[in-house]
């Protein structure tokens, strides 16, 4: 883990790490935040009296106006602070958490990004074309376009999956320490039971029966980069621009689409709280569109 020139923030970084078992990733955005915060004449990170409400403001505030912040990215650092000053004043190092008297910023609530059906038909489409049929590739990268698309994992939940995950015969995969560091049941559908149970004996032969369910040339789980080039060449072929996560979004809005249960929804997902799954309730208009034909206003 990296070492930071001050005792408090090293003492934080190790408390998130080991007792409150933190991802790598969210490990990296602190390590952002500290590394923006030591370049600030204002808040001294090794000296505690520097640590105050003004101080932090300014912090935020001159951050925001020269790297062009957004509003989220601002309210971001406000609680990545917020949470390290929290943990200084529980030890005591502090009388109070500074950062408590920042208010956030009014974010502008953007509705998911989701593919429409016609849209997620050419997607799968152009599987055929985007890669080497002849490869055993091909088959691993349709088997996860289908498999984020059907179960609605996060990217890195995707390409750290194992094979250990996978229960086939019940119709299920487990999704170990998630974002919030808990363990989760996703069900599958037949149509991904089926296309998985293909792909896994191909695998097998080429990987054995453990490791990555989707593994590089070497075996080692796909990263960022590979990812990248994995969804350029699907954008190559098709018409319209799309992202990874769009298909997590399309995927909660073919459920509600479907009168799932909301809360089972947000269980599927992982989502911490129900208010972030409701957000799909908001884009659910073609039931709104169905009842507004049935009823015929002004008739």
């Amino acid at each position: 883990m990296k070492k930071f020139n001050s005792t408090y923030v090293d003492e934080f970084l190790l408390e998130k790490f080991v007792n409150q078992w933190i991802s790598e990733r969210m490990l990296e955005i602190y390590y952002t935040v500290f590394n923006l915060l030591f370049l600030d004449s204002n808040v001294i990170p090794s000296d505690l009296t520097t640590y105050t409400t003004k101080n932090f403001k300014k912090f935020l505030w001159d951050n925001f106006v020269e790297k062009n912040w957004s509003s989220a990215t601002y309210n971001s650092y406000r609680r990545y602070l917020r949470s390290y000053c929290q943990y200084l004043f529980c030890e005591e190092y502090l009388e109070e958490n500074p950062v408590d008297k920042i208010l956030k910023r009014k974010e502008p609530q953007q509705l998911p990004k989701a593919l429409n059906r016609e849209q997620v038909q050419e997607l799968l489409s152009s599987l055929e074309t985007a890669f080497d049929i002849e490869s055993f590739y091909w088959l691993r990268n349709i088997t996860m376009v289908y498999t984020y698309l059907h179960t609605g994992l996060r990217l890195s939940e995707l390409t750290a999956l194992s094979m250990d995950n996978l229960i086939l015969i019940d119709g299920y995969l487990k999704v170990s320490k998630w974002k919030w560091g808990k363990d989760r049941i996703v069900p599958l559908d037949r149509v991904l039971v089926k296309l998985l149970h293909t792909y896994i004996k191909k695998r097998k032969r080429c990987f054995g029966k453990d490791g990555y369910v989707f593994p590089t040339s070497c075996g080692n789980a796909l990263q960022k980069r590979d990812m990248r080039l994995m969804i350029n060449r699907i954008r190559e072929c098709i018409t319209f621009y799309f992202t990874w996560h769009q298909l997590r979004h399309t995927f909660a809005t073919e459920l509600v689409r479907n009168n799932f249960d909301i809360y089972n929804i947000s269980r599927i997902l992982g989502h911490s709280k129900i208010d972030t799954t409701k957000i799909y309730l908001s884009i659910d208009v073609w039931r709104l569109k169905k009842q507004l034909d049935w009823i015929q206003l002004f008739s």
